[in-house]
């Protein structure tokens, strides 16, 4: 009978397990031979989507945060039509400490790398929060964060100066026009989840809880039903990573080896059980209660609007998902990779350090391609996956 529990067990998780290998639906080369009709000068705005890169070392940057720059500064893409979003987590572990705290530095120096990345760069720069931006010192913490990214930034571009989004720690619906047709969106999905309005005063807000913030979200899309809208948070609506239930084997046979590498001491039935019970410890999983909750109010009104991209980190990885004519994106692996699995609306997963652009071309063709570091040689960095969306006029 343990015997059987067992197989089961591990039956079970293989059905779910995740790798850092890259994975498409279909054929695996098959993007390569997918172009756009126009080239790059037909594209009339771009905007790039990097997650997650607080984790910087001190003295170092990042990958993709190095290779963004060496991007922005040589590619053809006019920076007044472009546009560079930072999905949150900007700070690892515990966001922005007060001055004359031990860990200042080091959060400086991690917000420092990302700053530097497009210092020199001239279209709109966005930055929203992320969970890891809210722990420990809460909405006085994002403050300092927001305070210290539009200094620094403002010495640069004295003409605009609200890089984060939304601002003052409140979980206002951020709405910014930046082309004709298109409306940048940005939610502060860690407010939602928390339920932060019973710890916080919000009462200097426009939203000060979550019914009016669902009440906001969706007059805000409705009254931008003619033009197309890319959606900014942090925390995925779709996802095949860990946040999402899927686990290396590894974590599940071996879940000690979370806590040191060295630990190497086969537990399956435990590794399984602590799987299966993260979503009611952590609002951070997409099947916890507050999770639900947020995809219940969020989804409706994307999929009403219909002309939306949703774009998150959140998870270390590169996701791209089709679901009922809406394109779901997550670049979250800016400084951090993980596993990632595939599921029944995957087109694209990839465990690996890079991030992604959105090209919005004038014959109304919309492009996602993913730049990530390669399978075999994490030094060889270029395009992984490119695609035409679902989201078109």
């Amino acid at each position: 009978m343990k015997r059987s529990f067992l197989a089961l067990t591990i039956i079970c998780c293989l059905a779910s397990c995740a790798s850092y290998d890259m994975k498409i639906a279909g054929h695996k080369s098959s993007w390569k031979t997918n172009h756009p009709t126009d080239s790059i000068s037909e594209i009339y705005h771009s905007i790039y989507l990097i997650g997650d890169v607080g984790g910087a070392k001190q003295n170092q940057s990042t990958i993709p945060l190095i290779q963004l720059k060496d991007q922005l500064a040589t590619d053809k893409r006019d920076d007044s039509s472009t546009d560079v979003v930072f999905l949150g987590d900007n700070i690892y572990p515990v966001g922005m400490p007060p001055l004359g705290h031990e860990n200042r530095a080091d959060a400086e120096h991690k917000l420092n790398v990302q700053l530097e990345s497009v210092r020199d760069f001239g279209g709109n720069i966005t930055f929203v929060p992320g969970n890891h931006d809210w722990y420990d010192y809460g909405r006085e913490g994002l403050r300092r964060q927001e305070k210290y990214i539009e200094d620094y930034l403002s010495q640069y571009n004295e003409t605009f100066t609200d890089y984060f989004r939304p601002s003052d720690g409140c979980g206002n619906v951020d709405v910014m026009d930046i082309a004709k047709d298109i409306s940048l969106v940005s939610i502060d999905s860690h407010w939602f989840l928390k339920d932060l309005e019973n710890e916080i005063d919000f009462s200097d807000c426009d939203i000060k809880n979550r019914r009016e913030f669902v009440s906001a979200f969706k007059d805000t899309m409705a009254t931008l039903q003619d033009r197309k809208v890319l959606l900014s948070m942090h925390h995925p609506l779709y996802t095949t990573g860990k946040h999402g239930g899927r686990f290396k084997l590894k974590t599940i046979l071996m879940p000690l080896t979370a806590v040191h590498k060295s630990l190497v001491i086969p537990l399956p039935v435990t590794g399984a059980v602590v799987a299966k019970m993260r979503p009611y410890v952590s609002e951070q999983d997409t099947k916890s209660k507050e999770y639900t909750n947020y995809r219940k109010y969020i989804t409706p009104p994307v999929a009403q609007h219909g002309n939306t991209i949703v774009a998150a980190g959140h998870e270390h990885t590169l996701q791209h998902h089709e679901v009922d004519g809406i394109d779901y994106i997550v670049s979250g692996s800016g400084s951090k990779k993980n596993a990632v699995g595939m599921g029944e609306y995957t087109k694209f997963a990839y465990g690996n350090y890079g991030y992604g652009i959105i090209d919005y071309y004038n014959n109304g063709e919309i492009w996602l391609t993913f730049y990530a570091c390669g399978e075999k040689d994490s030094s060889e960095f270029g395009t992984v996956y490119r695609t035409k969306l679902l989201t078109n006029n």
